[in-house]
């Protein structure tokens, strides 16, 4: 009782000190930091009955998953009902959402108490990981103050405006603020989130998306922490009764797991920056290095969580790795679960419902997801269902009835979602170029090498024994053996896919396989992390020949090496913590507050003064560029933004929609002409409300702008004629 005691008053202990330090760091960003955490807090404690009953497993009983799925379920629930019209994405509605779902948990925790007899017992498992994921949280809500300003350069303004209109529609899907009149073209579901959480939590838009950024650092960190402690404990209960391993396994595991997924950058950084010493080395170089170092006619694309956690771009393949380290839980707990308790269930399985609905959830949050991770659920319930059943029939049987309710959930969960989307690139084509075999050895023959050891391992042991057939020794293995060389089969299967076939998009000739490698490989890097993690740890407690263990210390060190990437572009990312870099309040919108001041005080005054539905008429503009950031930054729409945006979204066989160019046209007409008459006719046309005049305008139109003619269409209701720093602002109210 007293050593009960201790570790109870130890653990309150660190959980104060580490909230007096994020106190002391984050100074007002603290507020908003615990405002997030707080609300995540919640949602996760609501929906842990339903998760702990899934998560058996887990020494932690899901509970950090429980947040994701405690956001995810109401945030689902209130978009289908927002899509049908019945009820406003507004705060007071996410609430009673999850008030509902409060219930139905509470119904369960009543029901099924005998099921939580042994919750008490995982309490400190639970607090660790708590104190984790909160440390975490804090430490990267520091990093991002010191780079909290979004940017052109990426899709920053992109991101940031779909954001910003969810956070100002009434029903779903939004119109596109960059193509008035339409709804958007994309996959959203991850934007959306990141609007519900912002909702709930009472944080606005400008401090939302840097804290959603420093969420999934900090989830990269704690869902793969979790997903390798469970490994490791398998790992450990396993071995038991054939060789001792010392009981930190897992821990070290979980650890290693978690800062490979956060921190590593592939041997590219072992290479470029520790090896060759290269003193030109840039974090980012990577992204292109397939077409770059030397320049090559293929421009492929790497990424990586890791990238993207500095990057700061919250697009989709980023945010859906929350609910893809989710997804890869739930593969794991089905590949572990009892036998007898999924054959009393196979037909109605929670977890298989669950695997259904969070893959729709992937397919709404990034489409690219929704192949990649179909085959991978199909491998690991194809496998466990061999393994589980004994009779032919039924593992036949079982295997493809799950397989389908899996794929009629997903069908039934994006069924509103993809009535109004519409895929442009759907054919596949082989490809007649392949990555220079150097740097796939320099990016990939590490993680490769991991997993042909344990598939080799394996093997030997096989022919070693020389009892039964291969398929009676799968049935022996380990599960989480079986589990790591799955993960890590695909994650090769992933990396190799795009030098054999790619998907056709408006990017042609050397960029024409850059989007299929980069959606591809960003999964198969995270795939691999928990996969290297694993192996290597194993094989370094086994008892092995020398040599072998030489071998496998040297590759784990490599391994760890490749952290340093993440390091590196921290430090760079945030000028290495550069005080007077750092911003207190973590707004985003100080990029347009810095860069174009003028345009930025006439933002704060659309907000007060426009109604969010109304058209505002602004220079279009191509990708990553400061065009079309009036409608980025206030969330009404304009006629026509980033122009190569909407091509890609909407390109009718590979080509620019009519209504794009044509959009684009009439923008320049109606600027540049004096002929009342055809610009009357493009206001009515767009149902424009107003015409923005700003820097953008006048530095790209210059002399060829028809300011008189546009001044006399309407009121001037904004005008910054004197003490402009860039150009004037003109703002016209048409009639």
């Amino acid at each position: 009782m007293k050593k009960q005691s201790t570790k109870i008053a130890l653990l309150i202990s660190l959980f104060l000190i580490i909230l007096i330090a994020g106190g002391i760091l984050l100074k007002e960003n603290f507020i908003y930091m615990i405002k997030y955490w707080g609300a995540l807090l919640i949602i996760g404690i609501i929906s842990f009955p339903m998760t702990s009953l899934i998560f058996n497993k887990f020494d932690d009983k899901g509970w950090v998953f429980s947040k994701i799925l405690g956001l995810a379920i109401p945030a689902l629930i209130l978009w289908n009902l927002s899509y049908l019209k019945i009820l406003k994405f507004t705060q007071i509605n996410c609430y009673i959402i999850i008030g509902i779902i409060a219930i139905i948990n509470l119904i369960i925790l009543i029901t099924k108490k005998d099921k939580f007899k042994d919750i008490k017992q995982n309490w400190t498992n639970i607090a660790v990981i708590e104190i984790l994921f909160l440390l975490a949280f804090i430490i990267w809500v520091y990093i991002r103050s010191f780079m909290p300003f979004i940017n052109s350069e990426t899709e920053h303004f992109m991101n940031y405006g779909i954001i910003n209109k969810l956070m100002n529609c009434d029903y779903l899907p939004i119109e596109d603020i960059w193509l008035s009149g339409n709804s958007i073209n994309y996959y959203y579901f991850g934007q959306y989130t990141s609007a519900f959480l912002s909702k709930i939590s009472t944080v606005g838009v400008q401090e939302t998306y840097n804290l959603m950024l420093a969420l999934l650092a900090a989830f990269l960190f704690v869902l793969p922490y979790s997903i390798g402690k469970t490994l490791g404990n398998t790992l450990l209960k396993h071995n038991e009764n054939k060789e001792k391993m010392p009981k930190f396994i897992p821990t070290v595991i979980a650890v290693l797991t978690a800062l490979a997924v956060t921190l590593s950058g592939t041997t590219y950084y072992l290479v470029h920056r520790i090896i060759l010493n290269n003193d030109a080395y840039f974090y980012a170089d990577v992204y292109d290095y397939i077409g770059h170092e030397p320049e090559s006619q293929d421009k492929g694309i790497i990424a990586f969580p890791a990238y993207m956690n500095v990057e700061g771009d919250l697009h989709a393949h980023h945010l859906d790795t929350m609910f893809a380290l989710t997804m890869l839980a739930l593969l794991l707990q089905y590949m572990l679960s009892n036998d007898d308790e999924t054959k009393r269930n196979k037909y109605l399985n929670l977890n298989i419902i669950l695997i259904g609905i969070l893959l729709g959830i992937q397919t709404m949050t990034n489409y690219w997801d929704l192949p990649i991770y179909l085959v991978i659920a199909s491998i690991v319930i194809t496998v466990k269902n061999f393994i589980k059943y004994k009779k032919p029939k039924e593992k036949v049987l079982v295997t493809l009835a799950q397989l389908i309710e899996i794929i009629l959930l997903q069908i039934i969960v994006t069924f509103l979602f993809s009535k109004n989307l519409y895929i442009s690139a759907t054919h596949v084509y082989f490809t007649n170029i392949m990555s220079p075999l150097n740097k796939l050895a320099v990016l990939w023959l590490v993680p490769f090498t991991c997993i042909f050891i344990e598939i080799f391992a394996q093997l030997f042991n096989f022919f070693k024994e020389k009892k039964g057939s291969i398929f009676q020794y799968i049935n022996k293995m380990n599960l989480a053996d079986i589990y790591i060389i799955i993960l890590g089969l695909c994650a090769i299967g992933l990396v190799i896919l795009p030098e054999i076939i790619y998907l056709k998009d408006i990017y042609s000739d050397e960029y024409k396989r850059a989007n299929t490698m980069f959606k591809l490989v960003f999964n198969a890097v995270t795939l691999f992390n928990i996969s290297m993690s694993y192996i290597l740890i194993k094989y370094s407690c086994k008892k092995t020949h020398i040599i072998s263990k030489a071998a496998i210390l040297i590759i784990l060190v490599i391994f760890i090496t490749t952290f340093g990437y993440g390091i590196n572009a921290i430090n760079y990312g945030t000028e290495n913590f550069s005080g007077e870099h750092y911003d207190l309040n973590s707004n985003a919108e100080g990029y347009i507050y810095e860069n174009l001041p003028d345009d930025y005080n006439a933002i704060q005054w659309i907000k007060q003064n426009i109604d969010k539905n109304s058209v505002i008429l602004e220079l279009p503009g191509d990708s990553y560029t400061t065009d079309s950031r009036i409608s980025v930054f206030t969330a009404n729409p304009t006629v026509l933004g980033w122009y190569a945006h909407e091509w890609v979204w909407r390109a009718v066989n590979y080509n620019v929609p009519d209504d794009v160019a044509e959009r684009w046209n009439a923008i320049y007409k109606l600027y540049q002409s004096n002929d009342k008459e055809t610009i009357e006719y493009f206001i009515n046309k767009y149902n424009i409300s107003y015409i923005y005049i700003g820097n953008v305008e006048f530095n790209e139109l210059k002399e060829d702008i028809q300011l008189d003619t546009l001044l006399s269409l309407g009121e001037v209701v904004y005008k910054k004629t004197e003490g402009y720093k860039l150009n004037p602002v003109y703002i016209i109210k048409v009639k």
